[in-house]
Order: structure tokens, then C-alpha cells, then sequence
């Protein structure tokens, strides 16, 4: 599931190892030309972003910026609600 640079001058995607990779893209009236992959870095995206279902794991802002759904290696800390809760003074 590839994403474009917003200029469209580049091309971002997974590989199968799951890093990030970048092609340069030239266009002119008539071709297409892509460069060389570059490989950007690995990522942690669950699966290494090959399971379909799950749709894109990744996006890249206007800046060039990513933002990445990654693997967390540890269980995250409990969510405490307070329901009903009024502090003293406000009511």
C-alpha cells in the first residue's frame, strides 16, 4: 500500500522486511521514470504492513514527516476513569 510525497515527486512503501522505503519519481508529458529505492528505515508496523486487512499502517505529512502504527513490546499502562468526579469548588 504505497503513499505519495505530497509534491509527488516521491513514492513511499514497505518492503517485505517492513522498512520504509523510498523511490524518486520523474515525470515528464510523456514517461514515468522511477529512481533507485532507497531504504528510509526499519519500522515495527505489526506484520511488517503485509497483512491487507489492516490497510495502511503508516502516512507521511506535507513536512515529509511519518507517522507510524508500530508493535508496543511492552503491555501499556491501565486507563483509570473517574466517573462523576467533582474536584472541591466546582459543583
Amino acid at each position: 500500500m504505497p503513499t505519495w510525497r505530497a509534491d509527488g515527486k516521491e513514492i513511499y512503501y514497505l518492503n517485505p522486511a517492513g522498512a520504509m522505503v523510498a523511490v524518486p519519481i520523474t515525470a515528464t508529458a510523456a514517461t514515468i521514470e522511477p529512481g533507485a529505492p532507497a531504504v528510509l528505515f526499519p519500522t515495527r508496523i505489526y506484520g511488517g504492513g503485509a497483512d491487507v486487512l489492516q490497510n495502511r499502517q503508516y502516512d507521511v505529512t506535507r513536512d515529509g514527516r511519518f507517522l507510524i502504527n508500530t508493535i508496543v513490546d511492552e503491555t501499556p499502562p491501565p486507563i483509570t476513569l473517574l466517573m462523576n468526579w467533582r474536584p472541591e469548588g466546582k459543583k
